[in-house]
């Protein structure tokens, strides 16, 4: 396709300027013709996006423009989509951004799906890694952290339930994204989720093509990062109507920041099959495996002294401030998403939704050099006894006690089966009742163990299977081991009903989860061995929606959600828990209201202003062992009122030209005293009533402009994240910041047998700013603090930090066949 040099022949430029702005006041001022403007300033003739009946639409004069018409090129990308694909309409009644195809292409493949929403309203996403290769990732929505927000792939659950954690990277590949979806405020109803007190991730892939083909590319990049994808598409299989694709990805890459390298493999497929009104049956699996290195946490001393520099060493035992050997802080990680979403259309009025899913994992992370004594206490015996060592000869003496260089490792095996299903009736033209319910299933098995190091250094397995035994056998054990079984139904109803000729909707539904969870902890004889709770939450909610016309609607949203407490929360021997301090194992649970106004056509805006209020907020953060980073240690910060406002805003392409621009202001205060031990021992009170809630910035903005003529296309995105504090007393934080990312590339006409091949450039941090992006571990007083009773408080421990990566870039030449 040609690209067009001018919106209409023989039209000067300050003519179509001219044009341009009688359209846009003649738009403004009335509602109809605001969709005749789209649709010139496109340069395409569109249907309406918010259809309404033809009866009742006034005749208006057909406005037409003659110029380019952008074609979907090998990758998805329309060149239509609001805001480059940043914002998509929506009109369900809460707050909801979604990217699309168009945004996502234009990433560096590898992206995850974390990086892909951090310019929606209200998140901060605070990434160690510029490509989105590194789980060490901060997510946080309204000041609420990643652990308290659902994640669903194609309807399955995917967090873990022992720590929430996302892992964004280990999910399926860029390529095979049709849209990721961020509901800041509240999940869905019919969620098979424990832990959505803050909103919901959604991640919808890609369909099969009906026609045989398929993408490939190939990316290189700054830390000898490369990266090579192939998809094929099957199209339909005979005369079966099946079609389905698989696809495969490795990539490689090192460390912007010390020494290391890693590897990620990965598998999608998906295959489907559609016949009838409605009937659909697909199948999706997502298999990863990576080997995934390590950044050195840094408190803000730290920062101050070594900046960049502070890192792992690269020569095995070798000591520096941060530590360790890099290979003794490599992780390793398998997992599995199978998940099959079935839809049949039973009766004209009745419809039925089953998704079975299943999610495994297993591996786990290095924790570091540590060299401890030989000797150690066996709880099977009740006696100390010397650990088998493999190599007794790199046995050293350490003041007339034998020890030995050790690397510390931490394993995990989950193993989560579920079912979820609702079915719709359609009880007369405006109302539809829904029936639901899911069951989930989660096998936890955690552990931490020790292998000895070789003698060139390295650790014997960076899978942790070599952990180092007594004599009769027992597995020594750092400081955790236990195995925690999850169960959960959810019972749910929701009557959703129209009025005046359905411009008002209004949704009433009534979900009760119920949890079981039982456990035993099997680390040095702990007391109690078996633990077990029983939970029962009824969680009512109300929405509605009003549109005033094609062009504008008003919504709210009244919802309760809640969130069981992490699984290591419940056993003794976690370092960093304190969910134990006043008896605290509670779940969180919340309220929260949102009122919202949208405009939909040449530009889509939307507005919310939101409130919370939580009770027994469960925040989860990382607590430092030895250097190392550990994961899923849950504090208890009681009350908490959250509220404030968000604003989005994206215009649909004109002359190709895609603007973006989102913001929030956020007011979020703790409301009551937490509990801590004093330098007496005796139980006292923090003074954090009042005080701003850590990882919850006052201010927030990002803005975007896209260019895509089908040939030339691009992005260049800003975003800042304003200070945020580390800690419950507001002692220290984390200064505010920014970031430039920029995307240029070109697609070429189709040639020989090859669609749209085209390269693109992808560029981060564009000015190389130097600074901290994220809080990777909270701390409850920096400093000393005298407590509500008198007695003085000892600091809990300094924050921990992620650093941003300095300036980095990644070319990818991409074709489809």
């Amino acid at each position: 396709m040609r690209i067009c040099r001018e919106a209409g022949k023989g039209i000067g430029l300050s003519s179509r300027f001219v044009v341009f702005l009688f359209m846009a006041a003649t738009a403004l001022s009335t509602g109809e013709a605001s969709r005749a403007w789209a649709q010139a300033a496109i340069g395409q003739a569109q249907p309406a996006t918010h259809p309404v009946a033809a009866a009742s639409r006034p005749k208006t004069e057909s406005i037409t423009v003659t110029g380019s018409n952008p074609v979907e090129s090998a990758d998805g990308v329309t060149g239509r989509a609001p805001g480059g694909g940043m914002m998509s309409e929506q009109t369900e009644a809460k707050a909801i951004t979604t990217v699309g195809r168009d945004f996502i292409a234009k990433l560096a493949p590898i992206t995850s799906a974390a990086q892909m929403i951090q310019f929606a309203p209200g998140t901060n996403i605070a990434s160690s890694d510029p490509f989105g290769l590194s789980d060490q990732t901060s997510i946080n929505v309204r000041g609420m952290n990643q652990s308290e927000l659902g994640y669903l792939y194609d309807g399955a659950p995917i967090a873990d339930i022992s720590a929430y954690d996302p892992y964004t990277s280990q999910w399926g590949d860029t390529e095979n994204y049709q849209e990721v979806q961020l509901s800041q405020g509240t999940s869905d109803i019919n969620a098979p989720l424990v832990s959505a007190t803050g909103g919901q991730m959604n991640i919808r892939t890609v369909d099969p093509s009906h026609a045989f083909g398929g993408l490939v590319d190939y990316s290189y990049g700054s830390h000898k990062t490369n990266r090579g994808f192939i998809r094929v598409n099957t199209g339909d299989i005979l005369n079966t109507g099946v079609r389905g694709y698989i696809s495969y990805s490795n990539a490689t890459f090192g460390t912007w920041r010390g020494p290391g390298r890693g590897q990620r493999r990965h598998i999608d497929s998906k295959f489907m099959k559609e016949w009838g009104q409605g009937n659909s049956i697909s199948f999706v699996e997502a298999y990863n495996e990576n080997n995934q290195p390590t950044y050195a946490p840094v408190t803000a001393q730290q920062w101050r002294q070594s900046g960049n520099s502070f890192n792992y060493t690269a020569n095995p035992f070798e000591t520096n401030e941060a530590g360790s050997y890099w290979p003794t802080e490599l992780g390793a990680w398998r997992s599995l998403i199978l998940v099959a979403p079935m839809h049949f259309t039973l009766t004209r009025d009745l419809s039925l939704h089953i998704t079975p899913y299943l999610y495994w994992g297993s591996g786990g992370s290095g924790m570091g050099q540590w060299d401890m004594p030989v000797n150690q206490y066996n709880p099977s015996t009740g006696q100390n006894e010397n650990l088998v060592l493999p190599y007794p000869g790199l046995a050293y003496d350490d003041s007339g006690t034998q020890s030995f260089h050790g690397d510390g490792y931490y394993l995990m095996r989950e193993y989560h089966p579920g079912i979820t299903g609702h079915l719709d009736y359609k009880a007369g033209r405006h109302q539809t009742i829904s029936l639901g319910a899911f069951y989930d299933y989660y096998d936890d098995a955690e552990v931490t163990n020790i292998s000895q190091l070789g003698p060139n250094g390295d650790p014997p397995n960076i899978w942790g299977s070599y952990g180092l035994k007594f004599p009769n056998g027992y597995e020594y054990n750092l400081f955790l081991n236990y195995h925690m079984i999850t169960q959960s139904i959810g019972l749910y109803v929701s009557d959703s009903t129209s009025w005046l000729n359905d411009r008002l909707k209004l949704n009433a539904g009534f979900k009760y989860v119920m949890m079981n969870r039982a456990g035993t902890n099997n680390y040095d004889n702990a007391v109690p061995y078996a633990v077990g709770t029983n939970y029962a939450t009824p969680l009512p909610r109300l929405s509605g929606s009003y549109r005033i016309d094609d062009h504008n609607q008003v919504f709210f949203d009244v919802a309760t959600n809640f969130r069981m407490p992490t699984t290591n929360s419940y056993f003794s021997g976690v370092p960093g828990n304190s969910m134990g301090i006043g008896g605290s194992v509670k779940p969180e649970f919340a309220i929260s209201e949102e009122l919202g106004y949208r405009h939909f056509g040449l530009y889509n805006l939307t507005i919310n202003l939101f409130n919370y209020n939580f009770t027994n907020r469960n925040i989860t953060t990382n607590t430092i062992v030895n250097g190392s980073s550990f994961g899923g240690v849950s504090m208890n910060a009681g009350g908490q009122t959250v509220r404030g406002a968000d604003i989005e805003f994206g215009l649909r392409p004109w002359h190709h030209f895609s603007p973006y621009v989102s913001g929030e202001y956020l007011y979020a205060r703790t409301d009551n005293n937490l509990p801590a031990m004093a330098d007496n021992g005796a139980l006292d009170y923090l003074p954090s009533a009042g005080k701003r809630a850590p990882m919850a910035p006052e201010w927030t903005t990002s803005a975007a402009l896209s260019y895509d003529d089908s040939h030339l296309f691009g992005n260049f995105m800003y975003r800042w994240i304003g200070r945020q504090y580390s800690d419950f007393m507001d002692q220290e934080s984390l200064p505010a910041h920014g970031q430039i990312d920029m995307t240029l590339g070109y697609r070429l006409p189709d040639m020989w047998h090859l669609k749209h091949p085209q390269i693109q450039l992808n560029m981060y941090n564009l000015a190389s700013w130097h600074y901290r992006s994220g809080i990777q571990s909270l701390s409850n007083n920096t400093n000393p603090t005298m407590g509500v009773r008198g007695n003085m408080i000892d600091s809990s421990g300094a924050p921990a930090y992620l650093i941003a990566s300095t300036f980095a870039m990644m070319v990818t030449a991409t074709t489809g066949f």
